[in-house]
């Protein structure tokens, strides 16, 4: 079966969606290592949600059209000064 341009255009999606999640479970164990309890969500593809576990305190970062380094780079950008 041949994958149309529709069904290939999705696919990409889904899996640049996927590494993103990955690299934010990643980012997650990196920080607790240093005891900063966080969790990231991505929301849609264009917000990722970050919540302090310990405080409940949450903060919204734009990631709009970024790659997964551009995520976690804007998260820094965004939210570094609270997470670090």
């Amino acid at each position: 079966m041949v994958e149309t341009s529709e069904e290939r255009m999705n696919r990409i999606i889904n899996e640049e969606r996927n590494a993103k999640r990955t690299a934010l479970r990643y980012f997650e164990k990196i920080l607790a290592e240093d005891d900063k309890l966080f969790h990231f969500t991505l929301i849609d593809d264009e917000t990722v949600e970050v919540l302090d576990v310990i405080s409940g305190y949450t903060k919204l970062v734009n990631v709009a059209c970024d790659n997964v380094a551009a995520v976690i780079y804007d998260i820094y950008k965004q939210a570094g000064d609270w997470i670090l």
